[in-house]
């Protein structure tokens, strides 16, 4: 009679493989993605401090520090940490240079803070924006912004809106 026919053949398990592995290929990117989103945030964390800072000279003062000295936080070198290299501040906005441990594709690039103040009352609350995102209308954005960083690695509230 007939034998009954078990197990796969070797075509099928090719096949699944197969998938798996195009499965595997999509997959990979975007968790590198988090991954460096996640590395880039403990820059953000560390800079809360500094931001603080700097809104207490802003307030005292009605300008902004030039450097990391006048905003009364220690020099770029020592605000460091597993994947930020140095924080800089320059006329109000912080500069966080990413390194040390970070992923290659962002390692030695920069994400900038910048403080944003209403151009028509200075003495309202200090709003931050970050990288590649400006202003809301009505706001002014203090110092330059050097953000190097590529978009797709930044966190949403930091890239670029457009309505």
């Amino acid at each position: 009679m007939f034998k009954q026919k078990r197990g796969f053949t070797l075509i099928e398990l090719m096949i699944v493989v197969a998938i798996i592995g195009i499965l595997g290929t999509m997959v990979v990117p975007t968790y590198q993605d988090f991954v460096i989103r996640s590395q880039i945030s403990e820059g953000m964390q560390l800079s809360e401090v500094v931001k603080r800072k700097i809104s207490e000279y802003y307030t005292e003062n009605k300008r902004f520090p030039q450097d990391n000295t006048e905003a009364g936080v220690p020099q770029p070198q020592h605000l460091i940490g597993n994947y930020v290299q140095s924080i800089h501040v320059e006329q109000g906005a912080i500069h966080i240079m990413l390194g040390n441990r970070i992923n290659a594709h962002v390692k030695d690039k920069v994400l900038t803070l910048q403080p944003a103040i209403v151009t028509e009352n200075p003495d309202s609350p200090i709003s931050w924006t970050c990288g590649y995102a400006q202003a809301v209308e009505g706001m002014t954005a203090q110092g330059e912004n050097k953000t190097d960083v590529p978009a797709p690695y930044l966190l949403l509230t930091c890239r670029e809106w457009k309505a």
